[in-house]
C-alpha cells in the first residue's frame, strides 16, 4: 500500500521457495507491523528466512492447493495471527505443490492492507 501498488503478476517456477521468488522479483516483504515471533523488536530487521520474525506473512487469496502444506513449526507461528487458515509465511512455503499449475493470488505485508 504505501507504494501504491495494488497488483503485480509474477511468474513462479515449481520448487521455488516464495519468499525468495517474491525478492529476487522485487515483490516488497519484510512488513513492518509484524510482531516477531522470537520477542525481538521489528526494529532488529528480519530474520534472514529462518521463520522467527513473521516479517514475511502472506495472506493467500486463492491457490492454496499449489502451495506446500505447512509444518508444525509454521503453524504453531501463525497460529497467533488473524486470518490464520490463510495466512502462511512465504519463506517456509514452496509453489507447485504436485507439480501443479495455476494462478495463486497472495496479499503481501496483509497486516498494513
Amino acid at each position: 500500500p504505501w507504494e501504491d501498488k495494488s497488483t503485480e503478476t509474477i511468474n513462479l517456477q515449481p520448487g521455488e521457495n516464495l519468499r525468495l521468488a517474491m525478492l529476487q522479483r522485487n515483490v516488497a516483504l519484510n512488513d513492518p507491523l509484524a510482531q516477531r515471533y522470537d520477542g525481538k523488536s521489528t526494529d532488529s530487521g528480519n530474520c534472514g528466512g529462518s521463520a522467527m520474525c513473521r516479517t514475511c506473512a502472506v495472506s493467500v487469496i486463492r491457490g492454496s492447493e499449489l502451495l506446500s502444506e505447512p509444518k508444525i513449526n509454521e503453524k504453531k507461528i501463525i497460529q497467533e495471527t488473524k486470518n490464520v487458515s490463510r495466512m502462511r509465511l512465504s519463506c517456509k512455503t514452496f509453489v507447485g505443490r504436485g507439480m501443479k499449475e495455476g494462478e495463486l493470488v497472495i496479499q503481501v505485508n496483509p497486516r498494513q492492507w
